[in-house]
C-alpha cells in the first residue's frame, strides 16, 4: 500500500521522525532488529515521494536519531535513494542526505565530501559542513587534509579543533609551523589541540622552551589541561616554569589581598573598561557571558554581585570554594589516548555530549576508555597569573561596570566579530535576526514600518570587510552599515553599502547626507542569489566591489573614520536577507582584493 497521501504528508513525516528518534535513542539501536526495521521503513517512505519538505522531515529525523553514531549498517534500498536525493534541487535535502550517507559508510559520499572540503571554489558554509560531516564519521583520510587547511584562513579554526580528534604524529609540527600567523582565537584552538595528548604536549613544551610559543600564551585553562595528562615529564616542565599549584586557604587569602592591593593602586578610576573588555575576551569569554556576550560553559556573570571587589576576586582566585553541581568538570580519556576536560551536558545510551572551553563534542561511548567526574570547577585557578598589573585593574574594572562597553577591534578580538554560531557581540531585535547554518539571517514575514538593524558591538577604524549576501526578493532593500553610530532612538547613522534593486553598489549616509555615490553596480549582481560584497575603508578613502567588480571609489574628507558595522532590514514588504563567509581584516591597504 502506498504510504503517502498528500493531505497527510506533514503529519506522517513528524510521526515517523519521532518514532525513529524514540526507537534509536532508547532500547533499539540500529544494529538491532527493531532499529533496522525502522530505518528500512523510512527509506521505503523516501522512495515513494518527490515532496522536498516531506523528504527533509524524514531525513532530519534520521540525522537526529543517529546523532553520535558511526558506521551504522546501511539499510536496504539506501544506495538507490541516495543517488536520487543527492541530485535534489533542495540544498538542505542534499546536505542531510550526504550526512546520512556518511553515517551509513557510503564510500561515494565520503569521497565527494573530501573533494568539497579541499576545493576553494565551494563557499565556506558548504566546506564547513563537509568538514563537520567527515569529522562526525572520523574519516581516516581527514588528518592529511586538515593539515593542508591550516593555511586556509576560512577553515583554519575548524581544522585546528578537528586535529585534536586524531593521534597523528605530524600534527604538532604542522600546527607549530603556522602558530605565529594565527589570530588570538586560532591560537587558543591550537593550544587546546596541542594540550590534548601526551605526545602533542611534549612538542608544545619544547616549543615553549625554545620561544616558538610565548610562555604568556598559555592560559590557566591550558595549564590545567596539561596537568590533567598526568605525565611526569610534562608535570616537571610545568613546575620548572610555572611552579607548583597552591592549594592552601592561607595562600589563596594572601593572593586575594595582593590583587586587592594591585587594583587599589590604580587610584579613583583604577582601570579602563574598554581595555578590560579586551582582557575579558582573552581570558574569560570562552566560558562566561557578560551582558549576553561570551560563552555558555560557565555561569552568566551579568546578574552576579560584580560591584563587590571581594566577591569578584574570591571567585577568580579560588573558583573551587563553592562549585554548583552544573559546573563540575569531568575528564574523558578516549581509546586513542586523547584527554578532554569539560562539562558533560548529556548522557545517552550510545554517546555523551561534552562542552569544553572551545567546542562541543558528541563522543560515542564505544570510543571512551574512561569518564571521570571531578570535584573541581570548570574554571581553572591561576586565571590572573599571566596578566600585568594594569591588565588586572582593567579586567576587574570592566567586571564591575553596570553596562556593556564597546569592543575595540584588534588582534585579540578580531575573531569575535562573528563566531558563526550565534549573535554574541551583536545587538538587535532577535525576533528578526538569527543564525542559521553559519549564516546571519534577517527575516520579516509581514514587512516593516521602519528600518531595523543588527548592530555589531565592535568598533572599527581602517578595515576590509568581505562577505556574501543574498536578498529575497531583490525588489526589497538592505545594506551594510559601516563607521556608524547608534542614535538615541535606536536608528543607525553612518555609511551604508547598499543592497537591493536600484541601489546595489551605491553608497548612502543613513541619517545624514543621503546618497554619496550614485553610480549603480546593478550589472554585476546575481538577483536573489549569493553575491560577494567587499567594503574597504582606509582613512577617508572608501572602496566597494560586488562580485569582484569595483563600485564605489570615494574620498570623503568630512566622514567618520571609526565606528561599528550594522546590517539592515529596510522598511517595506516581506523580505529575507542572508550574510555569510565573513572575512574581516584590519589596517589594509586602500585597494580592493577581489577586483584584481
Amino acid at each position: 500500500m502506498n504510504l503517502i497521501h498528500s493531505n497527510r504528508c506533514a503529519l506522517l513525516a513528524g510521526f515517523l521522525s519521532l518514532s525513529l528518534c524514540l526507537s534509536l535513542q532508547a532500547q533499539a539501536p540500529p544494529d538491532n532488529r527493531e532499529g533496522a526495521d525502522t530505518l528500512a521503513t523510512l527509506v521505503e517512505v523516501l522512495s515513494q515521494t518527490d515532496d522536498a519538505q516531506f523528504q527533509l522531515d524524514i531525513l532530519k529525523g534520521l540525522v537526529d536519531g543517529l546523532k553520535g553514531r558511526r558506521n551504522v549498517p546501511m539499510p536496504k534500498g539506501w544506495e538507490r535513494i541516495e543517488a536520487r536525493l543527492i541530485e535534489s534541487p533542495n540544498s538542505e535535502v542534499r546536505s542531510q542526505t550526504q550526512i546520512l550517507a556518511v553515517t551509513f559508510g557510503s564510500a561515494r559520499a565520503l569521497e565527494a565530501l573530501r573533494r568539497t572540503l579541499k576545493d576553494p571554489a565551494f563557499d565556506l558554509a558548504t566546506r564547513r559542513l563537509a568538514l563537520e560531516t567527515l569529522l562526525s564519521a572520523k574519516d581516516s583520510e581527514l588528518p592529511a587534509i586538515l593539515q593542508t587547511l591550516l593555511k586556509d584562513s576560512g577553515l583554519r579554526g575548524g581544522a585546528l579543533k578537528a586535529l585534536a580528534g586524531y593521534d597523528q604524529p605530524t600534527t604538532p609540527q604542522a600546527i607549530l609551523e603556522v602558530y605565529g600567523s594565527l589570530n588570538a582565537g586560532e591560537k587558543r584552538d591550537a593550544l587546546n589541540t596541542l594540550a590534548s595528548r601526551v605526545n602533542y604536549a611534549k612538542s608544545l613544551m619544547a616549543a615553549i622552551a625554545s620561544g616558538a610559543v610565548p610562555r604568556k600564551d598559555l592560559s590557566a585553562e591550558i595549564i590545567r589541561q596539561l596537568r590533567s595528562l598526568k605525565n611526569p615529564e610534562i608535570d616537571q616542565r610545568l613546575q620548572d616554569v610555572w611552579g607548583v599549584a597552591r592549594d592552601s586557604d592561607v595562600d589563596k587569602r594572601k593572593e586575594i589581598e595582593r590583587y586587592k592591593g594591585i587594583y587599589r593602586a590604580g587610584g579613583s578610576q583604577p582601570g579602563d573598561a574598554t581595555r578590560g573588555r579586551v582582557v575579558f575576551a582573552r581570558v574569560c569569554a570562552q566560558c562566561h557571558s557578560l551582558f549576553d556576550s561570551g560563552g555558555k560553559v560557565g555561569p552568566d556573570l551579568t546578574g552576579s554581585n560584580r560591584a563587590d571587589l571581594e566577591y569578584i576576586l574570591q571567585n577568580i582566585v579560588d573558583p573551587n570554594a563553592v562549585i554548583p553541581n552544573d559546573y563540575r568538570s569531568s575528564t574523558v580519556e578516549t581509546s586513542d589516548e586523547r584527554i578532554i576536560t569539560g562539562l558533560v551536558t548529556k548522557q545517552e545510551e550510545k554517546s555523551i555530549t561534552m562542552v569544553t572551553a572551545n567546542e562541543t563534542l558528541i563522543l560515542p561511548r564505544g570510543e571512551i576508555r574512561l569518564l571521570r567526574p571531578s570535584e573541581i570547577s570548570m574554571m581553572p585557578e591561576g586565571l590572573l597569573a599571566n596578566l600585568g598589573d594594569q591588565e588586572v585593574r582593567d579586567l576587574v574594572y570592566y567586571l564591575t561596570r553596570p553596562g556593556q562597553v564597546p569592543l575595540p577591534a584588534g588582534p585579540e578580538t578580531l575573531d569575535l566579530f562573528f563566531n558563526g554560531k550565534d549573535l554574541s557581540n551583536w545587538d538587535g531585535d532577535f525576533e528578526l535576526w538569527r543564525v542559521e547554518r553559519g549564516e546571519i539571517v534577517g527575516r520579516s514575514a509581514t514587512g516593516l514600518k521602519q528600518n531595523e538593524f543588527l548592530k555589531s558591538q565592535m568598533v572599527l577604524g581602517d578595515f576590509r570587510l568581505i562577505c556574501r549576501v543574498k536578498l529575497t526578493p531583490n525588489s526589497e532593500n538592505s545594506g551594510i552599515q559601516f563607521r556608524s553610530e547608534v542614535l538615541p532612538d535606536g536608528e543607525v547613522k553612518g555609511y551604508q553599502a547598499d543592497i537591493g534593486a536600484g541601489w546595489w553598489g551605491k553608497l548612502y549616509e543613513e541619517q545624514g547626507r543621503g546618497l554619496l555615490w550614485n553610480k549603480s553596480g546593478e550589472q554585476f549582481v546575481r538577483p536573489e542569489d549569493w553575491n560577494l560584497y567587499e567594503v574597504v575603508a582606509v582613512g577617508h578613502q572608501l572602496l566597494t566591489a560586488i562580485n569582484g567588480k569595483p563600485c564605489v571609489n570615494l574620498r570623503d574628507a568630512s566622514g567618520r573614520v571609526h565606528g561599528m558595522v550594522a546590517l539592515q532590514l529596510h522598511a517595506g514588504g516581506p523580505l529575507e536577507v542572508r550574510f555569510k563567509d565573513f572575512h574581516l581584516e584590519l589596517n589594509p591597504k586602500p585597494e580592493l582584493t577581489r577586483a584584481r
